[in-house]
C-alpha cells in the first residue's frame, strides 16, 4: 500500500507538473499530437515521444530513431522537445505450482506464495527532453517504475545521450551514453509483454558507451565500444576493469520485395555476457568471471501495409558454466493491422522460448505463447490485453536449483498506455 500511495503521488507529481509546463508556456495544440510555443522552441510531438518511449519496438537502435526524426524535421534544430508516459497494467496468474510464476516482467520475489496472484503494476512513468543543435542531438530519459531488479531504485535517470550527427549532411553519426546497447531487434509484438530473446539477451549499459554509426533510408550499422563492467541485464566481461575491451556489432538492411512489401535482415554480436561464469548471476553483481562467452544474433522482419512477421534468434558461442549448457532464444511473431470504429486496432500473436540445459533437465527450456491485442481508443491513449500461457520455471539466479519444467501458468494482462 505504502508503495502504492508512492506511485500515486509520483504520477499525480508529473501530471500537475506538466500541466503547469503547457499553462505557463502558453502552448497551443496543433494536429497530429504536436505542441510548441509560439517561437516553436519549446515543443511536444507526442509521436516522437511515444517512439522514443517504446520498449516493444525499435529496442536497440534509438540513435538511429532520433536522427532519422531529426532529419524528417520532426525534431527542428534549435528545439528543446519534451514528452511523457504512463503505462500501468493489471495482471491475473494462475499457476499449478505454489508460489512458482513464469510470467516474464514481474521477478519471483514479487509474487504469492499461492497457485494464484493478481494485483495493479505502474509499470513506468517516464519523462524525456530532446534538445536539437547544430550537428548535436541531446536526449535524456528519466522515470519511476514499480518492476525494478534488485538494488535499483524505483526512480532511475534511464537514458542519456548525445548523438554528433545529421543524416540530411552525412549518414555517419557518434553516439555516447547510457543507453540499450545496439545489439539485436529484440522487438515484442505483444502489447506489454517481452519475449525470451530480450528476457536472455537485451543489453543495458550502465556506464558509458561510444557508439560509431552508419544510417541510410535502408541500411543501419552501429559498432560500440564498451567499458569493461558489469552493465545491466546481460552485459559483463572477465575482468571488469574499466578497459574498452568489451564491443557489439550489428546491422540490418531493408529490402522492397514486392509493391508495399519490406524484407529486413538483421544479425549482431556482442563479445561479452554474462553467460560466463559457475555462479548465475544474471542482475548486476560480479559472479566469478572466467573468460569471454559471446553472443550472435539473426533476425528477419516481414513487412507489409497492414502486417509484420519478424523471427530471431539469439546464443551464446560457448556454454554457460552455471548450466553446463550453451544459452539461446527463438521468437516467432506476427501482427495485423486493422481498424475498429475508425481508431487503430493492433492484433498480435507471439511465441518464443529460451533453452540454457540440456535435454530434460529441470532447467532445460522456458515457453511462452502471447495473444494479444492494442486499440488507440484516441491519439495517444492505448488500450491492450494479452493472454499468455507459459511452460517451465527458471529463475536466471541459481537456475540449476530452482528450475521445474513441470510448471505452467495462464496470465491476463489488461492495461493503458498514456503519452502526453
Amino acid at each position: 500500500m505504502k508503495r502504492m500511495m508512492q506511485a500515486f503521488g509520483a504520477l499525480e507529481t508529473v501530471i500537475l507538473g506538466a500541466g503547469f509546463w503547457w499553462l505557463a508556456a502558453g502552448f497551443a495544440a496543433a494536429q497530429e499530437g504536436i505542441y510548441s510555443s509560439s517561437d516553436g522552441r519549446l515543443r511536444a510531438d507526442l509521436r516522437f515521444s511515444e517512439e522514443m518511449f517504446d520498449r516493444q519496438n525499435d529496442v536497440t537502435n534509438k540513435a538511429a530513431l532520433l536522427l532519422r526524426a531529426r532529419a524528417g524535421g520532426r525534431v527542428p534544430e534549435g528545439s528543446l522537445t519534451f514528452g511523457g508516459r504512463l503505462i500501468a497494467t493489471w495482471i491475473s496468474e494462475r499457476s499449478n505450482t505454489p508460489g512458482k510464476f513464469p510470467i516474464l516482467s514481474r521477478l519471483p520475489p514479487t509474487h504469492t506464495a499461492g497457485r494464484s496472484d493478481g494485483y495493479g503494476v505502474i509499470n513506468e512513468i517516464s519523462l524525456n527532453a530532446t534538445l536539437a543543435l547544430p550537428w548535436v542531438t541531446g536526449f535524456v530519459q528519466g522515470e519511476f517504475t514499480e518492476v525494478e531488479y534488485p538494488g535499483q531504485d524505483d526512480i532511475q535517470l534511464r537514458k542519456y545521450m548525445l548523438v554528433l550527427g545529421d543524416l540530411s549532411r552525412s549518414p555517419f553519426y557518434l553516439a555516447v551514453g547510457r543507453k540499450t546497447l545496439n545489439f539485436g531487434n529484440f522487438a515484442s509484438y505483444a502489447p506489454f509483454t517481452h519475449t525470451h530473446s530480450s528476457h536472455y539477451f537485451w543489453a543495458q549499459s550502465e556506464d558509458p558507451v561510444i557508439e560509431l554509426g552508419y544510417v541510410t533510408d535502408r541500411t543501419e550499422l552501429a559498432f560500440t565500444s564498451i567499458p569493461a563492467h558489469r552493465g545491466n541485464r546481460v552485459i559483463s566481461s572477465p575482468r571488469n576493469d574499466g578497459a574498452l575491451s568489451n564491443f557489439a556489432v550489428n546491422g540490418s538492411h531493408r529490402f522492397g520485395v514486392a509493391p508495399r512489401h519490406d524484407l529486413t535482415i538483421g544479425a549482431g554480436y556482442l563479445r561479452g555476457s554474462i553467460y560466463d561464469s559457475t555462479i548465475a548471476h544474471h542482475p548486476p553483481g560480479r559472479g566469478i568471471n572466467r573468460f569471454w562467452n559471446e553472443l550472435w544474433d539473426v533476425n528477419l522482419t516481414w513487412s507489409g501495409p497492414r502486417f509484420d512477421v519478424q523471427a530471431e534468434f539469439t546464443r551464446s558461442m560457448h556454454d554457460w558454466p552455471a548450466t553446463g549448457h550453451h544459452v539461446q532464444a527463438t521468437t516467432v511473431q506476427a501482427r495485423w493491422h486493422r481498424q475498429i470504429a475508425g481508431n487503430p486496432v493492433t492484433w498480435s500473436i507471439s511465441a518464443s522460448r529460451g533453452v540454457q540445459g540440456r535435454d530434460g533437465s529441470e532447467w532445460e527450456r522456458m515457453e511462452q505463447v502471447i495473444l494479444g491485442v492494442e486499440y488507440e481508443a484516441a491519439p495517444h491513449v492505448t488500450l491492450g490485453a494479452e493472454y499468455m500461457y507459459n511452460a517451465g520455471f527458471v529463475p536466471l539466479i541459481l537456475p540449476t536449483f530452482t528450475g521445474d519444467r513441470s510448471v505452467e501458468s495462464h496470465t491476463l494482462i489488461a492495461g493503458v498506455k498514456l503519452t502526453f
